[in-house]
């Protein structure tokens, strides 16, 4: 049975507050709520919450007063695929195996069963970390699999020190989610994750941007943004919600730069369905009807990487947050190496051109110093 869990926290700035709501009741989801209200509270009907009746469940978590503008994100499946061909591309895998489900297994979160929160807090980075992972789901012969989602959340600007270093904000949550000894149901597994993301109004959609810089994560050079937008011409001034990743995830705990493979994304399509009995339920209820519903996948694994059976351990990071996805700005380092590397042989040329200048007009006037009359007067 599940043990009902919803970790909440605030965070405050000068002019507004970020609600953050994290439960694993339903499908892990996080829930976020800007006000400009200070008194803003987080109300629970835990009876209509934990109902059997989906009706009641409905408007049994709520924000009081109404917050300014609110999104989530649900984690709603976890599918496994058996990649035969070695294209780590769920979309290459045929269609007719799709439909008869004989190379697919799909797992929804809904139907796991989930441990009780665990909370970590670290006062001197001023970090929270809230943790849950499942227990007793249907993988085959192994009791040590775990399927696990920790958020933390954050009260400055700053970047995570482990791989792959993204930058977060007070305004932003940072999302691990973990594969864990998870048994293969074929000899050439791979997974992907399916979310939904929720908001009150704007227009989602996916966009990938390059840099040219990889000092944070080494051999990555681009950034994917899954923006929910909303600025318009009747609201130019409204800021949205984001989910934010690299390409890449890790086979292994230490996050060994050696021992990473890439993300795959794929289009965000519109939807109407969201997991009932979940949190985002809960709290959109009668809303769901006119609230902006976008899902997408997102698949782990590259050709040639000997699929998930390698190291049966995956890791992937993401931040969620309010107002504009962080950018990744080149640092004084790598600014110092570029004019360093391009610096230098254009000084080389121009002090080269300098020299060869001065040493030709010197030979010049030298050859007219010898080659001009002479007024001196040989003494017979």
């Amino acid at each position: 049975m599940d043990t009902p869990n919803i970790a909440y926290t605030v965070a405050k700035g000068p002019k507004d507050s970020l609600h953050y709501v994290f439960s694993s009741i339903g499908a892990p989801t996080i829930l976020v709520a800007k006000t400009t209200k200070t008194n803003m509270k987080l109300k629970v009907n835990w009876t209509k919450l934990l109902s059997d009746n989906v009706t009641d469940m409905k408007n049994s978590v709520q924000f009081s007063p109404t917050p300014d503008y609110s999104f989530a994100v649900v984690f709603t499946k976890l599918y496994e695929y058996n990649d035969t061909d070695d294209h780590a591309n769920i979309t290459q895998v045929p269609l007719l195996d799709k439909l008869n489900m004989s190379q697919w297994v799909v797992r929804d979160f809904k139907n796991f069963t989930w441990e009780a929160l665990s909370l970590n807090s670290d006062a001197k980075n001023n970090r929270a970390v809230f943790k849950t992972s499942m227990i007793n789901v249907p993988f085959k012969n192994n009791t040590n699999s775990s399927v696990s989602f920790s958020m933390q959340v954050f009260g400055t600007d700053n970047r995570e020190t482990i791989f792959p270093q993204l930058k977060y904000t007070a305004n932003s949550t940072l999302v691990d989610v973990e594969l864990n000894e998870v048994t293969p149901s074929f000899l050439q597994s791979r997974y992907a994750v399916e979310m939904v993301f929720l908001s009150g109004d704007g227009k989602a959609g996916i966009k990938e941007s390059r840099s040219i810089d990889d000092e944070y994560t080494p051999g990555v050079f681009k950034t994917v943004d899954w923006k929910m937008d909303r600025h318009t011409s009747k609201q130019p001034q409204e800021l949205g919600s984001f989910v934010q990743w690299k390409p890449v995830c890790y086979l292994t705990p230490d996050r060994d730069r050696q021992n990473d493979t890439k993300v795959k994304y794929y289009p965000s399509v519109n939807t109407t369905v969201v997991p009932q009995k979940s949190l985002a339920y809960a709290y959109y209820g009668d809303q769901l009807p006119t609230v902006v519903m976008s899902a997408t996948n997102v698949s782990f694994g590259l050709e040639k990487d000997k699929f998930y059976n390698k190291f049966n351990y995956t890791v992937w990071t993401s931040v969620i947050g309010y107002g504009t996805p962080p950018a990744d700005e080149i640092s004084v380092l790598v600014i110092v190496v570029i004019i360093a590397g391009l610096g230098t042989p254009v000084l080389v040329i121009v002090v080269g051109g300098i020299y060869v200048c001065v040493k030709k007009k010197t030979k010049l006037k030298v050859k007219a110093d010898f080659g001009a009359e002479s007024s001196y007067s040989a003494i017979n």
